[in-house]
């Protein structure tokens, strides 16, 4: 995959994921979502997205601040001025120092190999390294000065080092390096770099034609000049491979950065929606997300009992309560091939059938209610004090689709959500209840019990029953 793919399928995703950040914003701390405690069922507003309520937060919180880093590094490549000026202000001053340190080498290589003949030229590149101080002072002026002082220094210095010895010696050939600064002061700044490759093209043609091939300043032997010419155009060859070598390196370090990112973003995201919703929106973000399915299976699970506990319990203590129960939920759901749509407070939503359709969705919605209870059974074991949950069950048509334009929530809205709460809030503890309806999708697979007809608030009559068990 390369940078510029990367970048947009990144990009894409991005766009998703910022809007989703804000309903984690939207979600208040456990305490505070605690604190009203007195108003009934339904007061703990805690997402399903958000069960592993701190772990979710803070990698939800650090997964969008390292997207927006990787999307920041592609702009160094792509497309981002205004993201660069810092990492422009890390390059300038890099090259600045590189070019020091290979002044020193050169001045001690200099003085090694002749100290005599080269005294002049080794105390005129000692005496020019004190002038780089200036460009990372003129970096708090602006870019453009810093880098025009670079080239200024080091192309009248080249100038007057090939003046002192001779420009047999090739000492200004480490003018041609100068277009792999661009590398360091990065390709938004890639007008000033020609600019400044085309005055040191035109210095260097100057030095080439009118400066004497044999300084009288520091006169050197041809054999001397030989080497000095020699080690100046392997370390050119060796600067401007090492600055390609460097902006290779950089691009396959950001689109690496930036995969790992997208794996990562991409896992959270299909934690929060599913698959084929987190698909439709990353590919358009903009698209009306709405389905109807002309059957799905809807189950809700209600925790009997948990307002008088959590009203009696401090936050963290109900906080974890809860995660150790849906966490049990979550495992079931993923087991059956069920949807999770949320969770409001203590009671649990899943769907069978969508938003992908499935064969036999009210047998695996079956299945996981009836497990649900063998859950709590050994919950309560574990935990030593009695738990029980209603369940109610109904099958029939629904729309579901992404809910909002900023706080995105995949969600079901339909009679068939609404008759399955009922079926819930009107059921009996550590009972699954169902519909005529569900029970016909059962068919002989599963073991009933009548419960007869109840009045069921604004549904009128109802037939209904108890799912007890699997036949057989």
């Amino acid at each position: 995959m390369s940078t510029a793919t990367t970048h947009l399928n990144c990009k894409r995703a991005h766009m998703a994921y910022k809007s989703l950040q804000d309903k984690l914003d939207h979600v208040g701390s456990p305490v505070e979502m605690l604190r009203n405690s007195q108003a009934g069922p339904y007061v703990y507003p805690i997402p399903a997205e958000f069960s592993n309520w701190r772990d979710e937060q803070r990698a939800w919180r650090e997964t969008v601040a390292l997207m927006d880093q990787s999307f920041h590094m592609t702009d160094l490549y792509l497309q981002g001025p205004d993201v660069m000026r810092l990492i422009s202000h890390l390059g300038v001053n890099a090259f600045n120092g590189f070019v020091v340190v290979l002044y020193g080498l050169f001045a001690a290589f200099y003085a090694s190999v002749d100290w005599q003949a080269l005294r002049p030229l080794v105390i005129a590149i000692v005496a020019t390294m004190p002038l780089f101080v200036i460009p990372p002072l003129l970096h708090r002026v602006n870019d453009y000065a810093a880098m025009l002082s670079i080239a200024v220094i080091n192309g009248a210095a080249l100038a007057l080092l090939a003046y002192i010895v001779g420009t047999a010696s090739g000492v200004h050939f480490f003018l041609f390096a100068a277009p792999a600064a661009i590398v360091f002061f990065g390709p938004h700044h890639v007008r000033v770099a020609a600019f400044i490759t085309v005055c040191i093209l035109i210095l260097f043609l100057l030095v080439e034609f009118y400066f004497p091939p044999h300084g009288s300043i520091a006169p050197a032997s041809p054999a001397l000049l030989m080497w000095i010419r020699t080690a100046c155009v392997s370390a050119v060859m060796a600067l401007i491979f090492m600055a390609v070598y460097f902006a290779i390196r950089m691009l396959e370090n950001a689109e690496a950065a930036l995969e790992r990112e997208f794996d990562r973003s991409e896992g959270l995201l299909l934690n929060l929606m599913p698959t084929s919703i987190a698909s439709r929106l990353k590919n358009d973000p903009s698209e009306i997300i709405a389905d109807h399915f002309d059957e799905v299976t809807i189950l809700f699970a209600d925790i009997v009992g948990f307002t008088p506990r959590a009203s009696q319990s401090p936050p963290h203590e109900v906080v974890r309560y809860l995660n150790r129960v849906f966490s049990q939920f979550d495992r079931l759901a993923e087991k059956y091939r069920l949807e999770k749509i949320k969770t409001i407070g203590d009671a649990y939503m899943v769907a069978g059938g969508m938003p992908d359709p499935q064969v036999g969705h009210a047998a695996d919605v079956a299945n996981m209610a009836l497990e649900i209870l063998d859950v709590t059974r050994k919950l309560s074991s574990e935990l030593g004090e009695y738990m029980a949950v209603r369940i109610g069950i109904h099958t029939g048509p629904a729309v579901a689709g992404v809910i909002g334009t900023r706080k995105l929530f995949y969600d079901v809205s339909a009679n068939t959500e609404n008759t399955a709460s009922r079926m819930e809030s009107h059921g009996s503890a550590g009972k699954i209840q169902v519909t005529d309806d569900t029970k016909r999708a059962l068919g002989e697979a599963f073991q009933f019990e009548r419960r007869g007809t109840v009045e069921v608030r604004g549904k009128g009559e109802m037939e209904l029953y108890y799912l007890t068990g699997r036949t057989g």
